[in-house]
């Protein structure tokens, strides 16, 4: 909360949008049902290097006025948080779309691996 926080403190009246996505550990699990939790571990060499190209790439793409990415790492249970991305921008379909690509690529270029365990 106070990441969030923080970043609506830096908003300028330029923003008439926030998007905030939370994502969560869900069950069932896709290999094993009834984990008994994840562990999120770093793939990429430089994880946080990795977020924050991705982040300088949603601006630069969507015309963002701000982005805060941040994953955990370590075990989690069921309903933690993993991921949050919050964006701002000039308007509604710039924020959604940046958010957007933002959860997608961080997904898809598994900077970070979720192992569920029994």
């Amino acid at each position: 909360m106070l990441l969030y926080t923080r970043f609506l403190g830096a908003e300028t009246v330029r923003s008439g949008t926030v998007v905030l996505h939370h994502g969560r550990v869900k069950r069932p699990g896709k290999r094993i049902p009834d984990f008994s939790a994840v562990l999120l571990e770093p793939v990429a060499r430089d994880p946080r290097g990795a977020l924050e190209a991705l982040c300088s790439e949603a601006e630069a793409r969507f015309g963002l006025h701000q982005v805060l990415l941040a994953h955990r790492v370590g075990r989690l249970r069921a309903g933690e948080t993993v991921l949050v991305a919050v964006v701002s921008a000039a308007t509604r379909g710039r924020a959604f779309d940046g958010c957007r690509f933002l959860v997608e690529r961080v997904k898809k270029e598994q900077v970070i691996r979720l192992v569920e365990v029994p």
